[in-house]
């Protein structure tokens, strides 16, 4: 049976083949303050979609959003950039694998929502974005500077982060990490938790996988999770975290 691509209006159906699961390219908006004290404005939900971006985040010239296989997740990121933009600036691009049909969840949370088929991806995958320069230049910002974040806004930043990034052990339990592209970004990140927390963290490079992961000691993996848990949606979501097996790994960055 052919597939029904009827949607309502402002969704489309883009029949372009594509061969990866990128997005096509397509926080606040500026208020004259320096970054510096924009940091100390923030609330924790705005130092949560922070952490969420520096993880997953998507930006070009002019557009900022989020590409994320987690529906949890977009809606998340979604509601932050109606707050500041409005509904109608919204645009969601859904990338479907091969033989999987349609949802129209996406639909839900904007009136701007285009479908394209990909060839190689196996999970449906979400770009949720507006086109914004000045929200852009101001998260960049706050990104810089998140060193300056106070320390009750933290945790909820590291929330966002280990939902974009993170990964608990095995055991769901022991062993808590969050990865990133670069030793300057992990330790940057290492130097804030440090200031909220007197736990054992390290970073560790992985040759293998040329990444670098924050690492917080299986002693203290528990109580740094419940405090996550504050203000994840996926630990407080029926959604399964990501776990990794013990690998082997280089010493210590830092």
């Amino acid at each position: 049976m052919a597939e029904d691509k009827s949607a309502r209006p402002g969704a489309i159906w883009d029949d372009t083949p594509t061969h990866n699961g990128g997005a096509h390219t397509s926080m606040m908006v500026e208020t004259g303050n320096t970054v510096g004290s924009q940091t100390s404005l923030m609330t924790q939900g705005e130092a949560y979609v922070l952490g969420l971006w520096c993880a997953d985040g998507y930006h070009r010239t002019s557009s900022i959003g989020l590409s994320n296989v987690n529906l949890t997740l977009i809606k998340r990121f979604a509601r932050f950039l109606e707050r500041q933009l409005g509904r109608e600036r919204l645009r969601i691009r859904v990338y479907v694998p091969p033989n999987v049909p349609r949802t129209r969840e996406a639909e839900a949370i904007c009136d701007r929502v285009v479908y394209r088929r990909v060839q190689k991806a196996k999970h449906v995958s979400y770009h949720v974005y507006v086109n914004s320069r000045p929200l852009l230049r101001r998260l960049r910002g706050l990104a810089q500077q998140r060193e300056t974040l106070p320390q009750t806004l933290i945790m909820a930043y590291f929330a966002g982060r280990f939902d974009g990034d993170g990964s608990l052990g095995a055991d769901r339990r022991k062993e808590c990490r969050i990865t990133y592209g670069n030793a300057a970004d992990a330790e940057r990140d290492q130097r804030l938790l440090q200031r909220a927390r007197e736990d054992r963290i390290q970073v560790y490079r992985y040759r293998d996988a040329r990444t670098y992961v924050l690492y917080v000691s299986r002693f203290d993996a528990p109580a740094f999770v419940r405090e996550l848990q504050e203000y994840s949606s996926i630990l407080n979501s029926s959604d399964p975290v990501e776990t990794e097996p013990v690998r082997a790994r280089s010493a210590a960055v830092c």
